[in-house]
């Protein structure tokens, strides 16, 4: 990732089969058919590209690896990591050569099926705790470009880890991730929540969203270090502006 922190810098099948050889070609639009979402129509430019950015750093990390399983977090609760996730996650699916699944594992504060106007009455909790299949908790949104699983019905903390460090939850990361080609996991801030580095150990990489200006070097290293401590793969830094949760850089440590 590198190369793409200086650029950053500057400028702001069922469930078995080999690996990634489950891409499903979807329909094309017709000629002349609106291509842009709604999603993203007004983004701004730098938030455009900072997505951009983002998304070829996280692809010069995984080029060759098989998987593309990236958790999101944050040190603390409040520094854009959810609407970071959510527009990579739509700009990906824009692509329409990719199958891209939008999982929200934050279960202090949920908030993806809200932005994407879902009902959270049944996922990924429901799904770990054996009540519903995994197919009834995959949704599909935005045309058929982007599959999201919500968290579903709210446990207490006592249960809710458990059943992220179960077999289950590693047979949910199995299956989605030969499913398809990103798998970009929103998760609650470290600080806050003892399951999010049980589930950055299921992730190929993780990603700190920082705020700028708001939380001490001290505290990130801190949440950092709890992830890599279960063995969690460490991507990079995205810092967002203090006004506008826009990534402007990517560092390797903070």
């Amino acid at each position: 990732m590198s190369k793409i922190f200086d650029a950053l810098r500057k400028a702001e099948t069922k469930m078995t089969g080999s690996p990634r050889k489950r891409r499903q070609v979807r329909s094309r639009r017709e000629p002349g058919e609106e291509t842009e979402s709604t999603f993203l129509r007004g983004v701004d430019k730098n938030f455009r590209r900072g997505l951009m950015n983002l998304r070829n750093s996280i692809d010069s990390e995984l080029k060759n690896n098989d998987y593309r399983v990236i958790m999101f977090t944050s040190a603390v609760a409040g520094e854009g990591k959810t609407t970071i996730v959510a527009f990579l996650a739509r700009m990906l699916a824009l692509g329409e050569a990719d199958r891209v699944l939008l999982v929200d594992c934050a279960v202090v504060n949920p908030e993806i099926h809200a932005l994407f106007g879902l009902e959270n009455d049944k996922g990924i909790l429901d799904y770990l705790s054996g009540t519903v299949p995994l197919e009834e908790v995959i949704r599909n949104v935005e045309e058929g470009v982007l599959d999201i699983v919500t968290t579903g019905t709210r446990r207490g903390a006592d249960i809710t880890q458990p059943l992220f460090n179960s077999e289950k939850m590693s047979t949910f990361i199995r299956a989605t991730r030969e499913m398809y080609d990103y798998v970009l996991i929103d998760t609650s801030a470290v600080m806050e929540a003892p399951e999010t580095p049980i589930i950055g150990s299921y992730a190929t990489g993780t990603v700190i969203v920082v705020q700028s200006g708001k939380t001490k070097r001290e505290v990130i290293k801190r949440a950092m270090l709890m992830i890599e401590k279960l063995d969690g793969r460490f991507f990079g830094t995205v810092l967002n502006r203090k006004r506008y949760y826009i990534p402007e850089f990517i560092y390797r440590r903070v």
